[in-house]
């Protein structure tokens, strides 16, 4: 099931939600790929390594304008949700790793179940991770980038 961008998870910081939008979109891509090839996924190995990639690299830029509005903005919680979005990169990384190294892209059924727990963490991470842990700075941030 694909995750819909809801106003629920807008914090009125413009820079923050259009990035919180494409990280909705980006997880929803490798959802679209899964789904798609379910029973051939080995068939899309370089589609989805590049959309896992792409995923990568913009939550760790998104990561970093997020903790310099933080930052400009004095919130004092700043170096324990700096902690949760490491652990959340090195995961990532982690799960990158796993895919990229091994007989993993070449077997259907361990890539059908990668990608159906991969899809599941990345939407429940996001999810709660806007509606919990970057509600919490909403009232502080009055500097925009």
């Amino acid at each position: 099931m694909i995750a819909n961008w809801d106003v629920k998870y807008e914090t009125k910081i413009s820079e923050i939600d259009s990035q919180h939008k494409k990280l909705f979109r980006l997880i929803n891509q490798i959802e679209t790929i899964y789904d798609e090839n379910r029973d051939h996924l080995s068939n899309k190995s370089k589609s989805l390594v590049d959309a896992v990639s792409e995923l990568e690299d913009y939550t760790i830029s998104h990561f970093l304008i997020e903790e310099r509005v933080m930052e400009l903005n004095q919130y004092p919680d700043l170096e324990a949700h700096k902690k949760q979005h490491d652990r959340f990169t090195d995961k990532i990384m982690e799960l990158k790793n796993r895919l990229t190294s091994g007989t993993l892209l070449t077997n259907d059924v361990e890539l059908n179940h990668f990608f159906s727990d991969l899809i599941g963490f990345l939407r429940l991470w996001l999810t709660n991770h806007i509606l919990q842990e970057d509600m919490n700075y909403k009232p502080y941030i009055k500097l925009d980038l």
